[in-house]
């Protein structure tokens, strides 16, 4: 791809052909394929895109390289549209992804794994934005059984700003005889705003805790998810469409 610019510079043409050492005539071409939209929760979008190529002959290409073979990239493209008329901001999830470009800006270091621990958060004007998605299939992380196939998720979903907790990511230590033999808990937490946030302690209403200052970015092009390690542990007191790639 690269000695075309890379494949962010391509445009659609379902007859344009391209090297490709493992399909059986040297060449391979653009395709279509059809996505699984599935039903998300409210101000949010998903869809499952499963990539296979069964005109390649896997099975004599692994009795001649071996299971290495299976290990091999690909590209996708597809778009998101945003209804609203004011520029919003979107939470983004990559399943499965390790690189992907949208609108041409390059972000990587996706969410190969899956974990769901730091997305991408996005500022999106009303339109279509363009999606350029690199496809890596790994034996180690997706099997060497069956068809090499390679399946991403993708999750949109739409936040209103502000610094968001994640819960479901918490990490504390296990309870041992009805005890916690740690007093440290890692909670992670996401600026999806787009000014600085400064975060000095926790409160809550039964322990409180002490905390390092810190500053989340609110520039979006670096945003992370850092993790901020409390001396406690905190007791807690009390219209996007994804298109198919």
């Amino acid at each position: 791809m690269e000695a075309y610019g890379g494949f962010q510079e391509l445009s659609y043409d379902a007859n344009s052909t391209f090297p490709s050492s493992l399909a059986s005539e040297g060449f391979v071409q653009w395709s279509e394929v059809e996505v699984k939209e599935c039903q998300g929760e409210d101000n949010s979008s998903q869809i499952v895109i499963n990539v296979a190529f069964p005109d390649i002959d896997w099975s004599f290409l692994r009795s001649v390289y071996g299971w290495s073979v299976l290990q091999y990239q690909g590209w996708a493209r597809g778009t998101l549209s945003v209804t609203e008329n004011s520029p919003q901001t979107v939470v983004l999830y990559t399943d499965n992804i390790l690189e992907i470009w949208i609108d041409g800006n390059h972000y990587f270091g996706g969410d190969f794994y899956a974990y769901r621990r730091a997305p991408l958060v996005l500022q999106l004007d009303k339109g279509i934005h363009c999606f350029d998605t690199r496809l890596i299939r790994d034996v180690r992380a997706m099997g060497g059984g069956g068809e090499p196939s390679i399946t991403v998720t993708l999750v949109a979903k739409l936040s209103f700003g502000g610094l968001a907790v994640d819960a479901d990511n918490l990490i504390i230590s296990d309870v041992v005889s009805g005890k916690l033999p740690c007093q440290l808990a890692s909670v992670p937490v996401r600026n999806e705003g787009t000014e600085w946030v400064s975060i000095w302690d926790i409160v809550s209403d039964t322990v409180c805790t002490c905390l390092v200052s810190y500053s989340a970015f609110a520039d979006v092009s670096s945003r992370g998810t850092p993790e901020y390690h409390c001396s406690e542990m905190v007791h807690s007191g009390s219209l996007l469409e994804l298109q198919g790639l």
